[in-house]
């Protein structure tokens, strides 16, 4: 029997998620929880206890008091390490398997605990990626939730060789975000013409050439760049996904009007061909209204309800904007990252339901953490392609190391092959070559 007992003298529903999550999620195994003392000494099943104290001679896991507690308030922070494992929740029994609550900094991780307390949030309104524990502790860049599952699995083989394990597979998705269609076409005689005038008293006669090359139909649109999307992508067998914006034109907003035809049949030929969901606008993440209208206007192009989404500059609050989006039937949300970081924002680089911690309860919405933006690279690190590349390359190590999915966030307009984006093309390509190798190899 593939199953474990576990001891633990009270049940929570913050326990109860964390452990569907680690124990059946990420590693297979069906679990049943006792808080009889008696029928958990005598029981032949594989078991640990989680509590203050340890029953017997079973593997004991010492509990703080989180997973315990139905508020939210600011916890005790200590850092602390134990082989390539950190955590944030130390112990102090010596019978303990390990020197931290693993299950605690999981929670802690996992349900984004930290940002249900007040911050100090970036010039997006965002929470910063520097003020989260994870990085602190220096481990953003490695799914530590999925490690902590790795190292239960070796702590359990040793003792229970008859457990079966989840077997899990590396997969890379390639994401696409499109903030803006096109460069230059259907833009609209105002906003041409207002190019126009920015390129001539700035002197770029370069810009200014190619607008009048584009508009009159002689080249393409720099940010037409989708049948190469698909031609490496396909290549390569990596599955994809597009977000579109969708919303009234803003500081932020800059994309092609949605009613415009051209817009339309790029929309409806892209849905065609892969998963399409709604890129949800600048100010979506504090207003259901204008969710609900960008949502349906998806809709009706499409002809069928996206379930899909990702917030625009990746701007949202995880305990407001995750309910609005369950409230609108969202399954699936790709936003939970950082501009300014690559890296594992939940320490998870696997699907997972949302909790809510202000509710105590594990929602419908399913989170698909992304590991990296191809804008970090060039407008937060400022790096070189070189330099992104073996970044990516690190992480790509990392994900596949649990067997998990590893997501990057593109942008149409980041294959121009100019300015900042220059050598970007290679960056893409190999990236989708490596991962496509590595998952032919499993």
């Amino acid at each position: 029997m593939n199953k474990l007992l576990i001891f633990t003298e009270q049940k929570s529903k913050r326990l109860k998620y964390i452990f569907d999550l680690v124990l059946t999620d990420l590693m297979g195994l069906e679990y049943e929880i006792t808080a009889d003392k008696e029928s958990f000494s005598n029981s032949t099943l594989p078991k640990f206890s989680y509590g203050a104290e340890p029953i017997g001679s079973e593997i004991f896991f010492e509990a703080v008091s989180l997973l315990f507690e139905t508020e939210i308030k600011p916890q005790p922070i200590n850092f602390c390490e134990h082989g390539r494992l950190h955590g944030f929740f130390p112990v102090y029994k010596t019978t303990s398997s390990l020197p931290f609550d693993l299950f605690a900094s999981a929670f802690f991780m996992v349900t984004r605990y930290e940002e249900y307390l007040p911050s100090k949030l970036d010039k997006y309104d965002r929470y910063r990626g520097s003020q989260s524990m994870n990085q602190k502790a220096g481990f953003l860049h490695k799914p530590m939730v999925n490690l902590y599952a790795k190292e239960l699995q070796k702590m359990f083989s040793e003792k229970f060789p008859s457990l079966v394990y989840k077997k899990t597979k590396f997969e890379y998705q390639a994401t696409f975000d499109i903030d803006m269609a096109y460069s230059y076409l259907e833009k609209g005689l105002r906003r041409n013409l207002g190019g126009f005038m920015k390129s001539f008293f700035l002197s770029d006669m370069k810009d200014l050439r190619k607008r009048a090359l584009v508009l009159s139909g002689r080249v393409k649109d720099p940010f037409d760049t989708y049948d190469y999307i698909f031609k490496v992508c396909n290549e390569n067998g990596i599955p994809t996904k597009f977000f579109f914006l969708v919303a009234d034109e803003s500081r932020f907003d800059k994309n092609i009007a949605p009613d415009n035809p051209k817009f339309i049949e790029l929309i409806q030929d892209i849905s065609k061909k892969t998963e399409t969901g709604i890129h949800l606008s600048f100010k979506s993440h504090i207003s259901s209204s204008k969710s609900q209208l960008e949502i349906n206007r998806l809709e009706q192009i499409i002809g069928k309800r996206p379930t899909i989404n990702r917030y625009h500059y990746l701007r949202f609050h995880v305990q407001s904007s995750y309910p609005r989006l369950v409230k609108h039937g969202m399954a699936e949300d790709y936003s939970l990252g950082y501009a300014a970081h690559s890296g594992f924002r939940a320490g998870m680089c696997t699907p997972f339901y949302f909790f809510n911690v202000r509710t105590n309860d594990q929602t419908s919405l399913r989170i698909f953490p992304f590991t990296f933006m191809d804008a970090t690279f060039t407008h937060y690190y400022r790096t070189n392609t070189e330099n992104s590349l073996e970044k990516i390359r690190q992480l790509m190590k990392s994900v596949h190391e649990v067997g998990g999915t590893m997501i990057g966030i593109w942008h149409n307009s980041s294959f121009t092959e100019e300015k900042e984006w220059k050598g970007w093309r290679s960056v893409f390509e190999t990236v989708a070559y490596e991962a496509a190798e590595l998952m032919k190899q499993q």
